[in-house]
């Protein structure tokens, strides 16, 4: 029998050591997929001065507060991504530029605070309709916020959750 065992070993050890860190590689990779919250909602903030991490923290909570659970893991998480930088501007930031387009071209976003949606449409070619606007002012959820100069919008051809989101943030 000791033969046996140290002939298996010699002969199968770089198989059993190659089987065993494909084993733990596995483990590790579904036990940190299971613990990734993996957000509800993309929101986008363009805006030169963007905001503040105390507003950053507040918006986050009054959104998740009007959401839903759309992924069935039972939180509402909602991802903030902001681009610092004035649409139509000259000298802007080209990372900024770069990722809101990754974003509207990814199909990221479903709903934009800008802070000029006419320049917004128009620079994005009508992916948000500046005539459907909402002034964050008019917003009853964000009063106190301090994003009073920001417009929310809404993709066009967004995913029914965003409208539905929307819609319960314009509510009083």
């Amino acid at each position: 029998m000791k033969n046996k065992l140290i002939n298996f070993w010699y002969y199968h050890k770089i198989p059993l050591i190659i089987g065993i860190v494909i084993l733990a590689a596995g483990i590790y990779f579904v036990l940190t997929q299971r613990e990734t919250i993996k957000a509800d909602y993309d929101i986008a903030v363009v805006s030169p001065h963007g905001l503040s991490g105390e507003q950053r923290e507040q918006m986050q909570s009054i959104l998740e507060q009007a959401g839903t659970d759309q992924n069935g893991d039972g939180i509402v998480a909602v991802s903030i991504h902001q681009y610092r930088f004035a649409i139509g501007a000259k000298g802007q930031d080209r990372e900024a530029v770069a990722g809101l387009d990754a974003d509207l071209v990814g199909k990221v976003s479903g709903i934009f605070f800008v802070d000029n949606p006419e320049g917004f449409e128009t620079a994005t070619n009508g992916l948000g309709k500046a005539a459907e606007a909402i002034p964050v002012n008019e917003l009853s959820r964000f009063s106190g916020c301090g994003i009073d100069e920001l417009y929310m919008l809404t993709r066009t051809g967004a995913d029914e959750r965003y409208t539905l989101l929307k819609s319960t943030l314009n509510q009083p």
